[in-house]
Formats: structure tokens, C-alpha cells, sequence
């Protein structure tokens, strides 16, 4: 296992398995998966937006590894945990991102809360016009 960066402001270790695995430094002090945990501190990544690509491909390379590592971390995951939190931030800051980046149809569900129950109406209208994008590629 090689450490490769450090997350959220506690700077938690994430690291790179032999086997490709990204998993980070638990509480415990063992390694745990991070796309089976989902670890809250996961949602830190999406501040960082596009460049959290650039920078971890920097940081694979810096270890020695291969940087097209960086498109198997789990940004899903960060979304997710993004779209579901309650805190209006998070929301927003997933909302940006999938705006920016793309990968809006593989979140439909959450969306689709968020039109219903995201925390401000900028959330809400923001969520809509991206269910109005998924729907329109779907052709409905």
C-alpha cells in the first residue's frame, strides 16, 4: 500500500493497494476500502472540483505509480454523500461539480430528491434544470 494524499482537514491518509484498492487511514489504525465505507470526509474532495484530478494524477506519478489511477478513485462516492448531506454547502458543492464535470444521469434518484428537498430554492432549481438534462437525454 502507498500513500498517495491526504483528505479533508484532518488530513486523513489515502493510499493506493497493490491491487489498484483506494483506501485510506481509519480511526482504528487499519486501512479500510474506501468505495465499500464511503467515509464522510470523502465529500471534502469535491471542493477541490476539477483540479482534484490533475492534482492526484501529480501525486500518483510523485510515488511512482500510474497516474490513470486517479480515474478509478471514488468520486462517485463524493457526490453521493454531496447530493444525500443535509448541510446546504455540501448540496451546493455537489450540484457545481456535476455541473462542471458531468456524470449528472448516473445520479437521477438524488436529483430528483434535491427537487423536492434540497435546502435553499437555488439548490432545488439548480436540481431541476439537471433532471430537465438527464430526461432530455433520455428523450422523454
Amino acid at each position: 500500500m502507498v500513500v498517495v494524499t491526504e483528505l479533508s482537514a484532518s488530513r486523513i491518509p489515502v493510499g493506493v493497494t497493490g491491487a489498484g484498492e483506494w483506501v485510506y487511514l481509519a480511526r482504528e489504525g487499519e486501512w479500510s476500502s474506501l468505495t465499500r465505507s464511503s467515509p464522510n470526509f470523502l465529500v471534502t474532495v469535491l471542493q477541490q472540483g476539477g483540479a482534484f484530478h490533475v492534482d492526484l494524477r501529480d501525486r500518483l506519478v510523485a510515488v511512482g505509480l500510474t497516474p490513470s489511477l486517479a480515474e478509478t478513485f471514488p468520486v462517485d462516492s463524493s457526490l453521493w454523500l454531496g447530493l444525500t448531506s443535509p448541510s446546504e454547502f455540501w448540496q451546493q458543492v455537489a450540484l457545481d461539480w456535476l455541473k462542471r464535470e458531468g456524470g449528472i444521469e448516473a445520479f437521477a434518484p438524488e436529483l430528483e430528491a434535491l427537487v423536492k428537498m434540497g435546502r435553499t430554492q437555488r439548490i432545488r432549481h439548480t436540481a431541476r434544470r439537471l433532471v430537465g438534462e438527464v430526461r432530455s437525454q433520455r428523450g422523454e
